[in-house]
């Protein structure tokens, strides 16, 4: 084995997995419906007011069954995005309390039923990396109680415990989107809304990225920002 003595270069500039996340109608899935050659595997039914290349999933059969399809299929996309991937992970969860004979995932001994659901989603994930250049998982915001009892959104995945930590140390970027309000350059101005997308890490916000292009920026979300090349 010959080691190398000078710096390689990189060869990769865009995510090949990317994790979005935000609060629910801020405009994911109508930014994902833009991109070109990119199939929304839908599992909410988010996508019925937006013109794009789609296919609902209501359960995690018909869920498998769209990733059969595309295997087979002559037509290969450039993008895959599964629209939420929240979904995904409860069926996955159902079926294996179901396997286990229990109502919770916390009734399986030794933490057994977590860890089979994380096997088994990263499985799933590793598996449509094989059909897709690109593979963008979209994720909702997770919501806390106060001491007050009232409700508040943290800028987090509302994903679990280990499964979080290893899906997003598996992708190649996270990124917040949120809608960034101005007021009017005049007090009778309408306040100016833009779509804003956050790759920089805080300890308010979990996000983050690999490419350089994206690492610790915050950006208005627009694809031309994201895949460069």
């Amino acid at each position: 084995m010959e080691l190398p003595i000078v710096p390689i270069k990189s060869v990769t500039k865009n995510p090949s997995l990317l994790i979005l996340f935000g609060q629910s109608k801020v405009g994911k899935t109508t930014m994902i419906a833009k991109l070109p050659n990119c199939l929304i595997i839908d599992t909410e039914r988010g996508t019925s007011y937006v013109d794009a290349m789609k296919v609902n999933a209501n359960s995690i059969i018909e869920f498998l069954e769209v990733r059969k399809a595309i295997k087979e299929a002559e037509h290969k996309y450039d993008y895959i995005a599964i629209d939420t991937i929240d979904n995904v992970i409860m069926w996955v969860e159902k079926n294996v309390c179901a396997a286990a004979g229990v109502a919770n995932l916390a009734d399986i001994p030794f933490g057994g039923g977590y860890s089979q659901v994380r096997e088994q989603m990263m499985s799933i994930i590793s598996s449509f990396k094989l059909l897709a250049k690109h593979v963008i998982l979209v994720a909702h915001r997770k919501k806390t109680m106060t001491e007050e009892n009232t409700e508040f959104a943290v800028s987090s995945l509302d994903i679990s415990g280990k499964l979080k930590n290893v899906m997003t140390a598996d992708s190649d970027a996270i990124g917040y989107v949120f809608r960034s309000v101005t007021e009017g350059e005049t007090a009778d101005a309408p306040k100016k809304e833009e779509l804003m997308v956050s790759f920089k890490t805080s300890d308010v916000i979990e996000a983050g990225a690999r490419p350089e292009h994206l690492r610790g920026k915050i950006m208005p979300f627009e694809w031309k920002y994201i895949f460069v090349d």
